[in-house]
């Protein structure tokens, strides 16, 4: 009963551990939840604002995204978890959609990141440059490249699996202490089907699994998972599977954040602690920008503590090992992409400084505009003082 065209077909007979269900279902699930919950709210948040900025129309973006893939890996991973129904008769018309979705929108998060990053970096280090550049500015601009090449990165995906019948056997078990069993290897017949013939019941099909003999009654048809046959290529696995995966969602995103966030920092330590002009508020808007800096330090802290552990997979298998080498390492790499979803946007939220009037009572958001307004148009009529001396 062994099939050529079955090779690359997913089991049908879903089983999961304790383990799985706890991390991959019950906290992934309750984390979705939450991350959704928070992110819709931000979206709403900064879609009312009157006066939006490309850092909030990036923030939005953000969410948008993260929501996207918090949906799509839930129906991808964690419900199956929960539900034995959903992962044996819906599971497998909605993973071929939801898991590329999921990759295309995690890869899509993590370049919509670097746009927030880099449209702070030049706001912050080189404003001079931002100001002579409109495009810049636009949110547009910095978040359409990738988007563009998430969508691109991840289109083979697209095509990868589909939702295919197979002729499932309907078993009946066998007592053990059947004659005709003795004078069978059932430890060499798992798996495969054997026709056979009896004394009482005359010629039967028997299947064994796990050393467990079955006899097949019948066949019924059920919906199963099968790769397309470029998957099953060496190559495409090498080179776009363990390599490009490693080095466009990993290795390039870490070090361009890491970088880009060090300047960042380094510029605004390097500003002297006073500055004499006449509004007193330029050293609370640099005590703001540091905090801020910092805290964009500790997003890209999270963001490598999120993404780092699914790296060992892609090593295990550029080393020739299978990724479940180390239990669980899946299962809690995909709850930790699932947290840093959840969170990301919500850090940069409170970094705004717009939290404060809600946790303060006394704070008003329209001082803060203004004062921040007023303050940055002295910082930058200091800042060209600066330069116009340098040049002379």
């Amino acid at each position: 009963m062994d099939s050529p065209e079955l090779n690359f077909v997913v089991s049908t007979k879903m089983v999961f551990s304790s383990s799985e269900i706890l991390v991959e279902g019950v906290l992934m699930f309750l984390v979705a939840v939450i991350g959704i919950f928070l992110n819709i709210i931000s979206v709403f948040y900064f879609a009312q604002l009157k006066h939006q900025r490309a850092f909030h129309r990036l923030l939005l973006t953000l969410a948008l995204m993260d929501t996207l893939h918090l949906i799509s890996s839930a129906f991808t991973f964690s419900i199956a978890n929960l539900s034995y129904t959903y992962a044996s008769h819906t599971w497998h018309y909605i993973v071929p959609y939801s898991l590329p979705i999921a990759q295309s929108s995690m890869t899509g998060s993590v370049y919509l990141t670097i746009s927030l990053t880099v449209e702070r970096y030049f706001s912050v280090v080189k404003p001079f440059y931002q100001m002579r550049n409109r495009w810049l500015r636009s949110s547009l601009c910095l978040a359409f490249p990738g988007i563009v090449f998430s969508l691109l990165f991840t289109l083979p995906n697209y095509f990868m699996l589909k939702t295919v019948y197979i002729e499932d056997p309907v078993l009946k078990a066998i007592p053990t202490n059947e004659s005709f069993l003795e004078e069978i290897d059932l430890a060499g017949m798992n798996n495969s089907v054997t026709n056979i013939t009896t004394k009482l019941a005359g010629s039967i099909q028997l299947l064994v699994r796990d050393s467990v003999p079955f006899q097949v009654i019948g066949f019924a048809s059920v919906p199963a998972i099968q790769f397309a046959d470029f998957r099953s290529n060496g190559t495409y696995i090498t080179v776009y599977v363990m390599w490009l995966h490693l080095l466009f969602n990993t290795i390039i995103p870490f070090t361009i954040l890491l970088a880009l966030n060090t300047a960042i920092y380094k510029r605004l330590v390097s500003l002297p602690s006073s500055i004499s002009v006449r509004r007193t508020t330029e050293g609370n808007l640099r005590r703001r920008e540091i905090r801020l800096a910092r805290i964009s330090l500790l997003i890209v802290i999270i963001f490598i503590i999120c993404h780092s552990l699914k790296i060992l997979p892609s090593i295990f298998e550029i080393l020739g090992y299978p990724p479940e080498l180390i239990p669980g390492i899946l299962p809690l790499s995909h709850l930790l992409l699932t947290i840093n979803c959840s969170v990301n946007f919500l850090i940069y939220y409170l970094a705004s400084g717009r939290a404060l009037s809600r946790l303060l009572p006394g704070y008003s958001i329209k001082s803060y505009r203004s004062t921040t307004n007023e303050s940055l148009i002295s910082t930058q009529y200091s800042e060209m003082g600066k330069s116009m001396e340098t040049i002379v």
